[in-house]
């Protein structure tokens, strides 16, 4: 008797499983062949005051890769690590997640890159750096607030540049880092210049005085002889005094009438 009470209590268990199983297949099912609600678009800020990408490039480039929009598709034709690597793909994208969410909608979170300086070399080449060394395409119509290195710049080389060896685009690169981890500096400069004998200066938004560095050595010296100078030098004499500011001997800051 107790054994038949068992065996009825196993089946009974056994069905049990075998229809939550089904239930579950069937939920699943219905989720696959349901049709997507919303996309919803999350684009991280970056400093300044426009972004490397917006929401219109990312559903414009999502339906260019699928063939229709994806804001009517069913769920079973959304591969999300297929739609991440896509995203992942573009030169101003840092990072990037895409998930579905209990309510059906496909949620996207983008992380930019951060510039740090946008270069215009003399061979007319344009590109951003970012904040870890690498580089950007620039677009028509989109402008971040960086500072612009003009002049006489060597062409961007990964291997170079992520590299110990010296070039003139790493000196400028350094020294754009530090101007943008800089308030004071961040709010002053906004051009960098290299000259033919590859001495760097840095161009003011006001004033339009050149503040000759040289290089990037003694960077976080330099600036702060310039916040002196700035603070104390200039109050006395008036801007228009000076045409330039020379930084590049160490220990010294001359004033060029």
């Amino acid at each position: 008797m107790d054994k038949m009470k068992r065996m009825k209590k196993n089946v009974l268990w056994t069905l049990g499983l075998a229809g939550i199983f089904m239930l579950l297949v069937m939920s699943i099912n219905r989720k696959q062949s349901s049709t997507i609600t919303k996309l919803v678009v999350i684009i991280k800020p970056i400093k300044g005051d426009k972004n490397l990408i917006n929401d219109a490039e990312v559903v414009l480039n999502l339906r260019k890769f699928l063939g229709y929009d994806i804001r009517s598709a069913k769920i079973n034709d959304i591969n999300t690590i297929e739609l991440e690597n896509l995203i992942k793909s573009d030169q101003r994208v840092k990072s990037a997640e895409v998930y579905l969410d209990s309510k059906n909608r496909l949620n996207v979170w983008i992380i930019q890159r951060q510039p740090v300086v946008r270069i215009v070399d003399d061979r007319n080449v344009s590109y951003y750096i970012d904040d870890e060394g690498a580089k950007i395409s620039t677009r028509r119509g989109q402008a971040v607030r960086v500072p612009v290195a003009t002049g006489y710049i060597d062409l961007y080389d990964e291997a170079v540049f992520k590299s110990d060896k010296k070039s003139v685009l790493k000196e400028v690169y350094k020294t754009a880092k530090l101007i943008m981890e800089d308030d004071f500096a961040s709010a002053l400069i906004e051009q960098i210049d290299v000259d033919t004998n590859k001495d760097i200066s840095l161009i003011p938004k006001i004033g339009r005085q050149r503040i000759i560095i040289g290089n990037a050595d003694d960077l976080p010296y330099k600036l702060n002889s310039l916040k002196t100078m700035y603070k104390e030098g200039i109050p006395m004499v008036g801007w228009q005094k000076y045409r330039g500011i020379n930084l590049k001997y160490k220990g010294q800051v001359i004033g060029e009438f």
